[in-house]
């Protein structure tokens, strides 16, 4: 399995495998099971073992902005609350004991490590993210800031809406076709209905930037078909509820 269902203390959340295997991060999907969005923080905080103050997170705003936290910044709680009220949709850091996180209920969490300068980051991708390519943007950060060497970053695609049931109006469907039309099958027509597959635009975007597929994990979890673990915006017609993807070296 490429994702392991983790359920301690009531709390289920979701691992990729090859993450999980590196000794110097940690990460996680959480779920609807022994989450809501009053003890998000309080769980990641006795999780990850840091303090609430070291968790990090942005206004998103399904956009491209991308955040890069860095030594540059003061290390104290108020400058983290300033950081808050930015606008962005991913976020980097090659800083210890900061959790980046990103909150999603069908958007795609998207996962980066440079597992040799130790760098993560990750993405919020819905439509317009995608559309506008915010994980080649992340890939072009990790190369023009760090220097990255492409065979050394891993890209995990977490649990979002799938090709299943992403259903999408004719105008967006043509809107993808025609700007990504080098990408094959990335809607799909059921009938006259138009399905949009953001994992499938998200690898080859990588793919794109250089990324080997072998480098890039997908879950292959659909939040919408699996409403009982998952918060689904579009199954449920509309939640405030939300599930959040974190990462952070250790």
């Amino acid at each position: 399995m490429a994702i392991i269902e983790n359920y301690k203390n009531g709390i289920l959340y979701y691992q990729f495998k090859a993450f999980k295997d590196i000794d110097y991060i940690n990460h996680l999907f959480t779920s609807r099971i022994g989450w809501d969005n009053d003890n998000l923080a309080k769980n990641i905080s006795h999780i990850f073992k840091v303090s609430k103050d070291n968790i990090i997170a942005v206004k998103q705003v399904h956009g491209t902005n991308i955040k890069i936290i860095d030594w540059d910044l003061n290390w104290d709680a108020n400058n983290f609350k300033k950081i808050s009220q930015i606008e962005a949709d991913g976020l980097i850091t090659n800083v210890a004991n900061i959790i980046l996180t990103t909150y999603h209920a069908d958007c795609v969490p998207i996962y980066f490590l440079d597992k040799t300068k130790k760098i993560v980051g990750l993405a919020h991708g819905g439509w317009r993210g995608t559309f506008e390519n915010i994980s080649g943007k992340m890939i072009d950060i990790f190369n023009d800031k760090y220097s990255s060497d492409k065979k050394d970053i891993l890209v995990g695609i977490g649990p979002s809406i799938g090709p299943c049931c992403y259903e999408v109006g004719q105008d967006l469907s043509q809107k993808f076709i025609q700007r990504y039309n080098k990408f094959p099958n990335v809607v799909i027509n059921k009938n006259n209905k138009f399905f949009l597959d953001l994992w499938k635009i998200n690898i080859y975007q990588l793919m794109e930037k250089g990324i080997s597929r072998d480098n890039i994990i997908v879950s292959d979890i659909c939040t919408s078909c699996e409403v009982d673990k998952f918060y689904s915006y579009r199954k449920e017609k509309g939640t405030n509820k939300r599930m959040l993807a974190a990462i952070g070296l250790i």
